[in-house]
């Protein structure tokens, strides 16, 4: 791992560092469905290709990916799904299982009654700032998926990891997009802020994963191994 990796914001390490730790052998290859150029490929050695809307190696849609089968022996998709409208989500789903040849990792902020209730609140709160909360709306349009939600469209084969703290991220989240009048005050702050998400990034992360969801749990990861390699 890049060290620069550790000043990222928590919210960022967190979701791909855990993903990354799923991925064992360096000469995989990748495809991270709806992800960042320079997401996944930061945390990991081997060749990830990216596909999204709007950007990456290849521009395509998530419900109809343009690949053969099991043609990536590895799919992941990061903080997507829950962008997803409910009615489409288990046809993309099957498209990231039909192109994987071994396993397929996804992470998606867990669904739950106070976690809801949370992105409400932080969703009002950007927009009286008049902040962009397109992201937020499409959560709460669309419902944060849950365990159960999950579980159906894989399998009850599909192993559950419970990560994070929804408080401390939103937290985090009303700090970086804090802004002060004075520009040296806003420069101390910006540096302030990479220490805090280094200093969580080192001694905070190594603690937050659970095997069950708690009431305050922020994400939920999803391994699903294929029963055999093609």
């Amino acid at each position: 791992m890049k060290n620069n990796n550790l000043f990222l914001p928590f919210d960022v390490f967190e979701r791909h560092k855990m993903v990354s730790s799923f991925i064992k052998n360096s000469e995989d290859r990748i495809l991270d469905v709806g992800g960042g150029v320079e997401g996944l490929g930061r945390f990991i050695e081997n060749k990830v290709t990216v596909t999204n809307l709007n950007a990456g190696d290849v521009i395509a849609d998530g419900r109809n990916l343009p690949f053969t089968n099991s043609q990536f022996d590895i799919v992941t998709n990061i903080d997507v799904l829950e962008h997803i409208p409910k009615k489409d989500r288990q046809k993309f789903v099957n498209e990231l299982l039909r192109v994987a040849r071994k396993k397929v990792i996804v992470s998606t902020p867990l669904g739950s009654d106070v976690h809801s209730k949370a992105e409400k609140k932080l969703l009002a709160y950007l927009e009286n700032r008049g902040s962009n909360s397109d992201y937020l709306r499409e959560h709460i349009k669309n419902g944060l998926p849950t365990k159960e939600e999950l579980k159906g469209y894989f399998s009850d084969e599909a192993f559950f990891l419970f990560s994070g703290d929804f408080r401390l991220n939103n937290f985090l989240f009303r700090a970086q997009i804090k802004q002060f009048e004075n520009s040296l005050i806003n420069k101390a702050f910006f540096y302030l802020q990479k220490l805090v998400s280094f200093l969580l990034n080192v001694f905070y992360f190594p603690f937050i994963k659970s095997e069950k969801p708690k009431r305050w749990t922020n994400r939920v990861f999803v391994i699903y191994e294929k029963g055999s390699y093609l």
